[in-house]
């Protein structure tokens, strides 16, 4: 597996990844408006809005296995999704472990938010070190303002 800087010729191949990892992740975890919101539009703009700050893992084939979009001004995970395909192979935490190491020295932590209800998601960063603060509510972005959404603030010192 290799973790490199995701490239505009990744394009193709990050909106429909980062949108199926999304959906089993959050659906019925969320607002029904937020879920209105997150169609393949929504995915491929951000997608090219953060591809300067996504890290993708692939495989020998260049193969698209994960990806993980950082927010580089405040020490933000904005977004791990990992193929269906590649889960419990160790993709996750390779990302994980690339996003702290890029943090590393520039922040003194690093966080994430989790919807209460992706407890497999909950388990994993717990597993790699991670800390629940407590709920919060997060302003999820949509074409029109903000959905408000419980999560779990995630954070890792570094």
């Amino acid at each position: 597996m290799n973790v490199r800087p995701a490239r505009s010729a990744d394009l193709p191949r990050l909106a429909p990844l980062w949108r199926a990892a999304w959906l089993d992740g959050h659906e019925g975890h969320v607002p029904q408006e937020l879920m209105d919101e997150r169609g393949p539009d929504h995915f491929a703009v951000h997608a090219e809005r953060h591809l300067h700050t996504t890290l993708v893992a692939t495989d020998p084939d260049d193969r698209l296995l994960g990806l993980i979009i950082l927010g580089d001004d405040d020490g933000e995970v904005i977004q791990l999704a990992v193929d269906a395909s590649a889960r419990g192979q160790g993709v996750g935490g390779a990302l994980l472990k690339a996003a702290e190491n890029r943090f590393r020295g520039r922040h003194p932590q690093t966080w994430l938010a989790v919807v209460p209800g992706n407890t497999r998601a909950r388990r994993f960063y717990e597993h790699h070190g991670w800390r629940d603060t407590g709920p919060l509510t997060y302003q999820a972005p949509t074409s029109t303002g903000t959905v408000p959404v419980p999560v779990h603030r995630y954070v890792k010192d570094l």
